[in-house]
């Protein structure tokens, strides 16, 4: 079961990279490039902070404080690296579609709802009972 979990983070922020660049492939080729660079932005923004997150979870020890403070800090870390970031992009991001790097955050965010849902299906051999 570890094994699944620590290959599980890694594919989410995979699954996350993913679904911006889609996302703003449709979007440049929809709106143009400032708003497909306006996705790609704010896809970033989401999956940079969910990458430390994810690096303090899997580089935890295996007891529970342990664990339980690196969520904590990794959770703050993440919270701070988003507001950072977001103030990065509207401050240097020139020309800019502030709706685009909305769309873009949220839907690597939805990407992680989505991994969530279709990772999490319980696995039962036919001999357990």
């Amino acid at each position: 079961m570890l094994a699944d979990d620590r290959r599980f983070l890694p594919l989410t922020l995979l699954a996350q990279v993913g679904v911006g660049l889609c996302l703003a492939a449709v979007v440049w080729l929809w709106q143009g490039g400032v708003a497909g660079a306006s996705v790609v932005a704010g896809s970033f923004v989401a999956v940079i902070p969910n990458t430390f997150l994810a690096a303090r979870l899997l580089g935890a020890r295996n007891d529970a404080r342990a664990l339980l403070r690196s969520a904590w800090i990794g959770e703050l870390g993440k919270l701070l690296l988003t507001v950072v970031l977001f103030g990065v992009v509207f401050a240097f991001l020139r020309p800019l579609s502030a709706a685009a790097v909305f769309a873009g955050f949220i839907a690597a965010q939805m990407a992680v709802l989505g991994s969530l849902l279709v990772g999490n299906k319980v696995r039962i051999s036919p001999t357990e009972s």
